[in-house]
């Protein structure tokens, strides 16, 4: 089946480098007990944690486009950076392995949460060349050092930066605006949305807010920070839908102009904690009540810290036209 991105621009979804990895679409469901619980019976849950085998997770949107560069390319292996817990690190090297590419990763150290553990288990099943690094500077001096040592040549290594949220990379999430976009008016959805999701390195939150304007939505995309404010804001946001944009009008002069898209996103800080992949009680109770209330698993570095701004909304009455 053809993917509303595609469709909507076939010259472009021919022009772009892609690797078929996700099973796509992903289910948009109800959760009619966990809505009633907040007053928002319309919740609605998207199921990227199936999205793709061994290892779902919105990473693999992402991969879809860099991986299938990366073969372009003729590279034979990929490098890419993380915490030692890192969600996307591990997608990488698990669907680089599936297509034959070796996996490099600098990685730097994280608050040890109960699935560090676990990433770093599966890394060692992989045979994924894991290197730690310090620092930020220290990470891309590895990173150097790497590339000029690999055995094929420093261009046949394919570098994925952090969270893939390259221009190309954050495609991925501009194809999910349009998928979710579809589902809305598949479910007769006429009122505006609000989707909220997780903000670390922006591809999937820049890439949402383009792909949903493009599709013609009106929804609004709730990014909640896991990282820092000086790490992440709404302009660095805003800078990569524009260069996500730009990506696609190179390759396809149809893909139409774009306003300022910031006025469709909400940046709402206040939800971190004390740190990246530190656990805060909002997000310990917004994971109680999505397991007990909907059954869904859900960790707390991400998405237990967005679903806890989602609640606390509900609760100040934020969501009350949203029924």
């Amino acid at each position: 089946m053809t993917r509303p991105f595609a469709r909507r621009f076939p010259q472009l979804a021919v022009r772009l480098p892609w690797q078929a990895l996700a099973d796509l679409p992903t289910a948009l469901e109800s959760a009619p007990r966990f809505g009633a619980a907040l007053g928002i019976p319309s919740l609605l849950v998207k199921r990227d944690d199936l999205s793709g085998q061994p290892y779902g997770g919105n990473k693999v949107r992402k991969l879809e486009y860099l991986l299938g560069d990366a073969l372009a390319r003729g590279c034979d292996a990929v490098l890419t950076f993380g915490a030692a817990g890192s969600n996307h690190v591990l997608a990488t090297s698990i669907y680089a392995r599936q297509l034959g590419l070796d996996c490099h990763a600098v990685i730097s150290d994280q608050v040890q949460t109960p699935w560090v553990a676990d990433t770093l288990r599966w890394h060692l099943q992989l045979g994924t060349q894991l290197t730690p690094a310090a620092s930020y500077t220290q990470m891309l001096e590895t990173a150097v050092t790497i590339r000029a040592q690999h055995p094929g040549g420093a261009e046949r290594l394919y570098e994925i930066p952090w969270g893939g949220s390259s221009p190309l990379g954050t495609l991925g999430f501009v194809a999910a605006g349009f998928e979710i976009a579809a589902q809305l008016a598949d479910l007769g959805l006429e009122e505006p949305a609000r989707i909220y999701l997780a903000c670390g390195t922006m591809g999937s939150v820049a890439g949402l807010v383009l792909g949903l304007y493009l599709a013609g939505s009106d929804a609004t995309v709730v990014g909640v920070p896991i990282l820092p404010q000086e790490r992440v804001t709404a302009l660095a946001v805003g800078t990569l839908c524009k260069a996500a944009h730009q990506e696609m009008q190179q390759r396809d002069v149809s893909v139409p102009p774009c306003p300022d898209l910031l006025p469709r996103f909400e940046f709402r800080s206040g939800y971190l904690g004390t740190g990246y992949a530190e656990v805060t009680p909002e997000g310990l109770e917004a994971m109680q009540l999505a397991s007990d209330l909907a059954g869904l698993k859900v960790e707390t570095t991400y998405t237990a810290k967005a679903l806890a701004c989602l609640i606390a909304d509900a609760r100040s009455g934020r969501l009350a036209g949203y029924v």
